[in-house]
Formats: structure tokens, sequence, C-alpha cells
């Protein structure tokens, strides 16, 4: 039977993620709220289009040709060719963009949960720096941890753009509650605006 067993530590992880996902969509009980679900349905969507790439590159290095995945996935050869052989440099070059991004979000909800101030600094720019100091940050945090226990994880993180700016939503999981995490990241990589709140909260225009 196939396994990611094989397979790069990356693919493994994303499988584990999709399948915790699903399990998460499919049962009632786990359900995180309908604003949730929808962002853990669109990163599941994703991540599936990740696996698939990595399964038709991995079926191809085992000795399967272009036609015989096309063939499988119901597609022509050439369509199979161009979508896992050659792909579209600029869509892989955004995933790894977006999976960086996610990354550098995940180490800062770490840093505002183990209270390093520096960290925490470190990653904004110097207008957020000035307007929303760290120590206001972690305050807020603190009472976050007050209300809703401490905090567990990050999920159903998804990314958008406008212009330059990117934009991370994700939720915040937390022992006996949820939070909403917003956070725009300018050109120069670093946090431009940062926005905890109660799941579903929509900020006012402008």
């Amino acid at each position: 039977m196939d396994s990611f067993a094989d397979a790069p530590a990356e693919t493994t992880a994303r499988a584990r993620r999709a399948v915790e996902l699903a399990g998460r969509l499919a049962d009632p009980l786990e359900a995180d709220g309908a604003v949730t679900a929808l962002r853990q349905a669109e990163e599941l969507k994703y991540l599936a289009d990740d696996l698939l790439t990595a399964a038709a590159s991995r079926a191809h290095d085992a000795g399967l040709s272009w036609q015989d995945i096309g063939n499988q996935l119901g597609i022509s050869r050439q369509a199979a060719y161009q979508r896992f052989a050659v792909g579209n440099p600029a869509d892989d070059e955004r995933r790894r963009e977006d999976h960086a991004l996610l990354d550098q979000v995940r180490r800062l909800f770490a840093a505002i949960d183990s209270g390093g101030l520096e960290r925490i600094g470190a990653e904004f720019t110097p207008r957020m720096l000035a307007q929303v100091p760290p120590s206001t940050v972690t305050a807020l945090w603190a009472d976050a941890i007050g209300s809703l226990g401490p905090f567990d994880r990050l999920t159903a993180a998804t990314v958008r753009r406008n212009g330059s700016t990117r934009f991370v939503h994700c939720s915040l999981v937390f022992a006996d509650g949820l939070l909403d995490g917003r956070v725009a990241v300018d050109r120069s990589g670093k946090v431009a605006g940062l926005l905890i709140t109660d799941p579903g909260f929509t900020p006012p225009a402008g």
C-alpha cells in the first residue's frame, strides 16, 4: 500500500495536516464554527493540490508515463506534463512564498505566546512597533489566555494579497475557545498590521 512514509518531510507534514482538517470537517462534534470551517476547507483544497502534484511527481519517478498519469486523472498526456512536470513558475513561486509567510506568522504567534518581546519587535515594521508596542500585544494575549485557557495551535490559515501587502487570516485555538488572527505583512517582509479578535468579526472599511 502506498504511503507518504518515504516522502519528503514537507509533503508528509501536509498530508498529516490534510487528514486532520478532513477529520475536523467531517465530524460535527469537532466543528469550530461556520467561519472557521470555511477557512479549513479552503486550506484543505490547497493542501490537496500540493499533494496531487507531489503524488504525480512520485508516480513519474516510479516509472509511470505522463500518458499513464493523465489517464488516471482523466486529462491528456500534454495536460499532465504541463501541470506536473513543467508547472507554472509563477504559481510555484507564489506557493513557496505562501508557505514561508505562514511559517513566519506561526513564529510570530509562538513569540507572542512565550512573551518574547524582542522576537515580536523584530517582526514589526518601525511604524507598527511605535503604534503597538510588543508589551501591549503580550498583555492582550495574557488576557485572552485568562479567558480561554492555554494557547494550543494556529490553524485554518489562508493568504490574500492586495498589491505588495499580504494578509494572513487564521484561527487561534485555545483550550476553551477560538480567536481570529489577522496579520498584514508588507513588501519588506515585516508585520505592518495585527488584529486578534472574536471569530466572524469584520473590521470597519477603511
